[in-house]
């Protein structure tokens, strides 16, 4: 996150006494968020009346991005494609020799890859390792009596960047004033969060309505980032858990995830008596969205 908006790469250059600002978005096959381009352009006009000498906004992305999004690819000063990434990588190997040749042509095969996964599109791969902490997590609930529900995506093999308890909508309450809820663990940021889906677009104007409920409590209020195209913020109620790995050991972290299936139960719990509380928040929400 820079100042005001997430860049993919920042890069600062200093030369002379100039000093030059690159905002770098990168694309391999998801869709442009809402004033995606628009919003790099502010931030660039911006940095340049703060003391760099220019600031320019950079689209790289596969010759076949820019060809599908020529409107979105045009309103960046300039586009970079990965194929020309692959170029200057194999022309520099041609240099080269031993290790540093190595690298760089290991390098250009990988964005080759990348291209080639724009084209057929993203499929995950099921990893043992991390099938089996799912299922031995979703075990160890039914064994300790915790009345979390698992999704389905705990219930089947799980992909190695799986790294989320995703608990099934029964685990929430289903009133019919809430907008689409979510309870999951995060194993690897440490948190158990419920998300209300919509609800980040009015953060700054519902943290002190809600706020009282969560005075003297553990939780804290963060606004999400959605990045689909047609996605909004979401608002996050979270409570910290220990850090666990689903790629080591399940036996040597179980107090942490005993700890951290506590929390997650005890934020759920907690939820279900703010209905009042839920039924406020949401008529602020529509009141605010209809304006």
């Amino acid at each position: 996150m820079h100042s005001r908006r997430e860049i993919d790469i920042f890069l600062e250059i200093e030369a002379g006494d100039g000093r030059y600002a690159i905002l770098i978005e990168n694309k391999l096959d998801t869709s442009e968020q809402p004033q995606q381009a628009e919003s790099y352009r502010v931030e660039a006009t911006t940095l340049a009346n703060e003391g760099f000498n220019f600031a320019l906004t950079v689209l790289i992305c596969p010759e076949a991005y820019a060809a599908k999004s020529p409107v979105f690819a045009g309103k960046f000063d300039a586009v970079f494609s990965y194929e020309r990434v692959i170029a200057l990588l194999r022309e520099r190997a041609a240099t080269e020799t031993g290790e540093m040749m190595s690298r760089l042509r290991y390098r250009a095969d990988l964005v080759s890859q990348a291209i080639e996964k724009g084209r057929r599109g993203y499929q995950a791969v099921p990893l043992a390792a991390v099938s089996n902490f799912t299922r031995a997590y979703v075990s160890m609930l039914g064994e300790l009596g915790i009345a979390l529900p698992a999704g389905p995506s705990m219930l089947k093999d799980a992909p190695a960047e799986s790294k989320t308890m995703i608990f099934a909508p029964s685990a929430l309450p289903r009133w019919e004033f809430l907008p689409q809820t979510r309870l999951v663990h995060q194993l690897r940021e440490g948190n158990a969060n419920i998300c209300l889906y919509g609800w980040g677009d009015y953060f700054s104007r519902l943290a002190g309505e809600i706020a009282p409920a969560l005075a003297g409590t553990a939780y804290r209020l963060v606004p999400t980032v959605n990045k689909r195209s047609n996605g909004r913020a979401g608002l996050m109620i979270v409570a910290d858990t220990p850090v666990i790995d689903n790629l080591g050991d399940f036996d040597a972290q179980r107090e942490k995830i005993e700890s951290g299936m506590r929390v997650t139960k005890a934020l759920a719990d907690w939820f279900a008596t703010q209905r009042a509380e839920c039924r406020a928040w949401s008529d602020r929400v529509a009141a605010l969205s209809s304006k």
